[in-house]
């Protein structure tokens, strides 16, 4: 019975969120001016909903701005974005998007993220992968990895890692990813790939579990 009422009150909390959105459309067009006040404002709306969904937007190309609304990588919210976005209104110059999309490996590669002192920079990133019991796991290497900036280096590797495979697939086709600092040259043992063709390799792996 809980969860009906869970769901009710999210379908409830979803439609308040599009008619929001509907009336501060024209509005939030003008994201570019401000964008962390007007993403903020977005994500205030969205924790109506549930808290830990995020809403990214993207620059209008042809007049249509991209809004994507992301479960920032949870599973556990992975339907209620399909939710979300299933009842999106139609609006002219808004296209909704679910999760977080694959990126071709030319974008990624000039995806270079600041994590402190350190710059992640996805053409100079390795990664090894890792098969247990049938599941593949995937070790991500970067240069100055430690574990007192690992987590910071995790929550920004695990966005780029949104933009090589699509969160959806980064979620469900990977059971586990470390992060881990690069290898000496000359270490003996399994050669880490790069990491801008870990697509490729996790569609690969897929297909031929088939």
């Amino acid at each position: 019975m809980q969860d009906r009422h869970q769901s009710i009150a999210h379908a409830d909390a979803i439609e308040q969120f599009w008619k929001w959105f509907s009336k501060n459309e024209s509005r939030l067009r003008a994201f570019e001016s401000d964008p962390d006040k007007y993403l903020m404002e977005l994500l205030e709306q969205s924790r109506k909903i549930k808290r830990g969904l995020a809403i990214e937007l993207e620059p209008p190309k042809n007049g249509i701005i991209n809004m994507t609304v992301s479960a920032d990588g949870n599973v556990e919210l992975f339907a209620l974005v399909t939710e979300v976005v299933s009842r999106s209104p139609a609006i002219k110059g808004w296209k909704f998007i679910a999760f977080r999309q694959r990126m071709p490996s030319s974008v990624v590669k000039e995806m270079n993220m600041k994590v402190g002192p350190l710059l992640l920079e996805p053409s100079k990133m390795k990664f090894l992968p890792v098969v247990e019991h049938g599941k593949l796991n995937v070790i991500i290497y970067a240069d100055g990895v430690t574990a007192e900036n690992y987590e910071q280096i995790a929550y920004a590797g695990l966005i780029l890692l949104d933009s090589v495979l699509g969160e959806y697939d980064a979620a469900t086709k990977v059971e586990a990813f470390d992060f881990r600092t690069l290898p000496e040259k000359g270490r003996e043992g399994p050669v880490p790939q790069p990491f801008l063709e870990l697509a490729k390799f996790v569609d690969d792996f897929h297909k031929n579990k088939r």
